[in-house]
């Protein structure tokens, strides 16, 4: 599953991946992965251009990379350390008493830095009880709502701040309502914590992938 990526955004990262592969050379390498439509209007560029058009196998999976690389460098896993899925009631779906589990529960030991997701705004930190100390951050290209929560202490960004990919935001903790240090990782729609929630694990195991990491905490060791 891709994340938040747009047609042009996707557009653009064909043109540049067939100019790339025409340079290099590497006219067949790769499978087909991408788009037709896009593939077509690049291939009607190139010859308006005067250029040689290599295959639409080529410049698929050439455009796939670039977009990988794209959402590789604008994206991060935010647990920085070993961790572990958990089991189904750390599922977004999961029942609790009397409501559904709204996130998706990522369990890593005392401490493990916690990092933004993505560039973004921060919408407001606290400890409200049940949450324990938490932060929310808004990514306005994705139109979504980062929401982190049961951090070992109160988060050092402030409301209204910009903060990067990858940047620390907090440490995994235990506080409010919780068992076992873990991140409770929620996605809203919108610049707000209460918008329809989406399953964050998804986007969480195509963020791990990208940043070539799997699950090797063993259960039990959060």
């Amino acid at each position: 599953m891709r994340s938040f990526a747009t047609r042009p955004l996707r557009t653009g990262a064909i043109a540049f991946a067939g100019l790339s592969l025409l340079a290099a050379g590497q006219g067949n390498a790769w499978a087909a992965r991408a788009d037709a439509a896009p593939l077509t209007e690049l291939r009607v560029s190139l010859v308006r251009l005067g250029f040689p058009v290599p295959s639409g196998r080529a410049l698929a999976e050439g455009a796939e990379r670039l977009a990988d690389a794209a959402e590789r460098e604008r994206t991060r896993f935010p647990v920085a350390g070993e961790f572990n899925w958990g089991q189904d009631g750390a599922r977004f779906g999961a029942s609790r008493s009397g409501r559904s589990h709204e996130g998706q529960d990522v369990f890593a030991r005392t401490a493990t830095p916690l990092l933004a997701v993505t560039d973004g705004v921060v919408l407001e930190r606290g400890d409200d009880g049940g949450r324990g100390n938490y932060v929310a951050i808004f990514d306005p290209s994705a139109r979504r709502t980062y929401v982190y929560l049961h951090m070992l202490h109160p988060s050092k960004v402030k409301a209204r701040e910009r903060v990067r990919a990858g940047e620390w935001v907090g440490g995994v903790g235990c506080t409010g309502s919780c068992f076992g240090d873990h991140l409770h990782f929620e996605i809203h729609r919108g610049r707000t914590l209460y918008g329809p929630a989406e399953d964050p694990l998804p986007r969480l195991r195509r963020w791990a992938e990208l940043a070539g990491l799997s699950p090797t905490l063993p259960p039990g060791e959060s």
